[in-house]
C-alpha cells in the first residue's frame, strides 16, 4: 500500500470520512447509515463491540445512538490515506474527541481510528471502521465510558443541587436576622421609648420638687414609675427573648411542673396590673396537676397571655386561667371577656408575623411580641396556640401540654 499524497483525491476520500463521521457524532441516525456499505463491518473498544455483516453492525451503531445520545465535538490531530486498489483505500487517524455532558465537557485524547472506504453509487462509503479508545472505566458495549460519565455528571448535579441548597439557606437565614434586628431597632425607636419617658418624666419631678407632695401623691408617683418601669422591662424581655428565638438559640428543656404554682407566680407578677384596672383572675385547675414542659417557656406564655387579657379586658372585667388533663396532655387555656382580636391579628398569628401593635383598654402599650413569642414557644413543645375570639365580647387563648404520667 502507498499513502495518497497531498491531492484534491486524497481531501475527497477524507471529507467523505468525515462526512460520515460528523452524521456519527451529531447523533443523526438516518444520515449516517447512507455512509455505510450494505456489508459493513466493525470492531470498537466494547467487549461485544464486533459485528461481521452489515445487520449486525447498525444493530451495534443503533445501540450506541440510544445508550448515549449525546452530541460529540472533535479535532483531527494526523490524518492518513493509502491507496489499495482504484475503488478501495485504508485511512488512518488520531483524534481528540469531546462530549458535552450536562454542559460539562469530557475530553478523550488519541482517539484511535483506521477505516476501510469503497467508492460505490457515485461517492466513498464506509466498509469496515476500527475505533480505538484507551480507557479502563469503558463498559460492556461502549466506545466510550458513557455509564462512567453519567454517573459522575449526576454526582456532580447533585453536588450543585447541595450547594445551591445551602446558599439559599443561608440567605434565608441572613433574612431572618436582618428581619429581626429591623423590628428590634423599631420597638426600640418607638415602643421602649414610652415607658423611660414616664419614668424620666415623674422621676425627674421628684427629684427636683421632693417637698411639695405628700405621702399619698409620692406613693402614687411611685406606683407609677414601678409600672412603667415593669413595662419597659417585660417589653424588653419579650424583645431578648424573641431575638434568640429567632436564631435559634433558646434550647428545650422539659421537666415536671406543678402548674398551680407556675400560674400564681404569673398572677403575682400582673398584680399591679390588675389591681390598678380592677380586674377579678379566677384560677381554675387541681392543686396536684403536673405538666412536662420547659420552666422558662411555660412561665413566658403564661405571664404574656395574662398580662395581655388583664391589658385588653375594661376595669372591673374578669379572666379565667384554666387547666385540666384529658389522657396524656394537659389543655389550658387564658379567657377574658374584654375587646377581643381582630381577624388581621388572628391572621398574624398564624402566619407567625408579629401582630399588629393595639393599645389596651387603659391605653396600655405594646409591640405585638408577646402572642408571637407564646406561639413560638408553644411550637417549640410540639403544641400550637389556638384562639377563639370575638371583637367586643372576649378572647380565649389554649394550648396543650404533655402531662407528666411517668
Amino acid at each position: 500500500m502507498k499513502a495518497i499524497g497531498h491531492t484534491g483525491r486524497r481531501k475527497e476520500i477524507i471529507d467523505s470520512y468525515l462526512d460520515y463521521f460528523n452524521a456519527y457524532t451529531a447523533r443523526h441516525w438516518d444520515e449516517l447509515i447512507m455512509w455505510l456499505s450494505e456489508d459493513v463491518t466493525m470492531f470498537g473498544t466494547g467487549v461485544d463491540e464486533v459485528a461481521l455483516d452489515g445487520e449486525k453492525t447498525r444493530e451495534l451503531l443503533l445501540r450506541e445512538f440510544q445508550q448515549a445520545p449525546l452530541p460529540i465535538t472533535y479535532k483531527i490531530v494526523e490524518a492518513e490515506v493509502f491507496e489499495v486498489s482504484d475503488h478501495v483505500v485504508y485511512l488512518m487517524l488520531i483524534m481528540d474527541m469531546q462530549l458535552i455532558c450536562k454542559d460539562i465537557p469530557v475530553v478523550f485524547e488519541s482517539n484511535r481510528t483506521t477505516a476501510i472506504m469503497t467508492f460505490k453509487d457515485g461517492r466513498w462509503k464506509l466498509v469496515h471502521g476500527h475505533w480505538s479508545q484507551p480507557d479502563r472505566d469503558i463498559d460492556v458495549g461502549e466506545s466510550v465510558p458513557y455509564r462512567l460519565l453519567m454517573e459522575r455528571s449526576r454526582q456532580l448535579e447533585e453536588k450543585v443541587l447541595e450547594r445551591t441548597k445551602k446558599i439559599i439557606e443561608q440567605k434565608e437565614e441572613l433574612e431572618k436576622i436582618n428581619r429581626t434586628k429591623d423590628k428590634l431597632l423599631s420597638v426600640i425607636a418607638h415602643d421602649l421609648k414610652n415607658p423611660f419617658n414616664s419614668i424620666l418624666g415623674f422621676s425627674e419631678i421628684l427629684a427636683e420638687n421632693p417637698d411639695q407632695f405628700d405621702c399619698d401623691k409620692l406613693k402614687s408617683m411611685c406606683r407609677l414609675i414601678h409600672q412603667q418601669a415593669q413595662s419597659a422591662h417585660s417589653l424588653l424581655d419579650n424583645m431578648l427573648q424573641w431575638a434568640k428565638m429567632q436564631t435559634d438559640h433558646i434550647t428545650f428543656n422539659p421537666e415536671p411542673l406543678l402548674l398551680k404554682k407556675l400560674v400564681e407566680e404569673a398572677i403575682e407578677h400582673s398584680a399591679l396590673l390588675s389591681h390598678k384596672k380592677e380586674t377579678e383572675i379566677c384560677v381554675e385547675l387541681e392543686n396536684d396537676l403536673y405538666g412536662l414542659a420547659d420552666r422558662h417557656m411555660l412561665q413566658v406564655i403564661l405571664h404574656n397571655l395574662l398580662s395581655n387579657a388583664i391589658k385588653f379586658t375594661g376595669r372591673g372585667g374578669k379572666v379565667w386561667v384554666h387547666a385540666e388533663q384529658k389522657g396524656d396532655m394537659i389543655h389550658m387555656s387564658v379567657r377574658d371577656n374584654g375587646v377581643g382580636i381582630s381577624e388581621a391579628n388572628k391572621m398574624c398569628l398564624q402566619q407567625g408575623v408579629p401582630v399588629e401593635a393595639t393599645k389596651g383598654t387603659d391605653c396600655e402599650t405594646g409591640t405585638g411580641l408577646g402572642l408571637l413569642l407564646c406561639s413560638e414557644f408553644i411550637q417549640k413543645m410540639n403544641g400550637s396556640l389556638n384562639i377563639e375570639s370575638i371583637e367586643g365580647e372576649g378572647s380565649c387563648f389554649y394550648f396543650t401540654i404533655p402531662a407528666n404520667v411517668g
